[in-house]
């Protein structure tokens, strides 16, 4: 009876150590580089970028020594999951190959859905106004940027509904003069746009506000 006991105060223990249906959360890695299977070549120098699936449209850098949580890998690995920002935002997102130290890692439970995956999948749900229809271009609007009023960041979500969310991680450099616009976030609080900095292709945010005197009439508001 005795060591029945004993048996299930462990096996309590254990189960109250280990979250139920818990992933694995590892830090992020900076000077990461760019998934060849998109096409892409360099480094992200700040971090990993988070996308709506893989080789997909850029919602963001995991900047390094962030955390992210592991729900699912692709077979071309990119990883599913949670990113965690240093000031609480968090969202789920595809994370690129490579982001992270797997050196080590720490049981966290699950909090990221298959429906939230799927649903990302289509770009409405994060954007729009978008520079062309789905599945081409790549920043195909050229716009001008003053960069004495204009700030990048790496991020804006702050959660997994997408709606809505802040400015934040500035990326302390000055912005060049034009930049390539893709997307804006459904309430155009910001506009995601590609620039060359640091010698490499960088994504980033910047407040609409910023560029939307330049933007056409008409843009592509179709779903995917």
């Amino acid at each position: 009876m005795r060591r029945l006991l004993a048996a299930l105060i462990v096996a309590t223990l254990c189960a109250l150590a280990v979250p139920a249906h818990a992933v694995n959360q590892y830090v992020t890695k900076g000077n990461v580089t760019k998934p060849a299977a998109c096409n892409n070549f360099g480094t992200i120098p700040a971090g990993g970028w988070l996308a709506n699936k893989s080789c997909g449209y850029v919602m963001g850098t995991a900047i390094a020594g962030t955390r992210f949580d592991v729900h699912t890998t692709t077979p071309n690995n990119f990883h599913f999951g949670r990113w965690r920002a240093s000031d609480g935002s968090n969202f789920c997102a595809f994370l690129v190959p490579g982001a992270l130290n797997t050196s080590s890692s720490t049981p966290v439970p699950a909090s990221c859905s298959s429906d939230t995956s799927s649903r990302l999948s289509h770009r409405r749900s994060f954007g729009r106004d978008f520079d062309v229809a789905p599945h081409t271009g790549n920043g195909a609007i050229i716009v001008r940027i003053n960069p004495a009023a204009c700030t990048g960041y790496y991020n804006y979500f702050v959660d997994s509904n997408y709606a809505s969310g802040r400015l934040h991680d500035p990326v302390g450099f000055a912005l060049p003069s034009t930049g390539g616009y893709r997307y804006s976030t459904n309430d155009l609080g910001a506009s995601m746009i590609r620039v060359d900095a640091l010698g490499e292709t960088i994504w980033l945010f910047v407040a609409r506000s910023c560029i939307a005197a330049q933007l056409p009439a008409a843009l592509n508001n179709e779903n995917d």
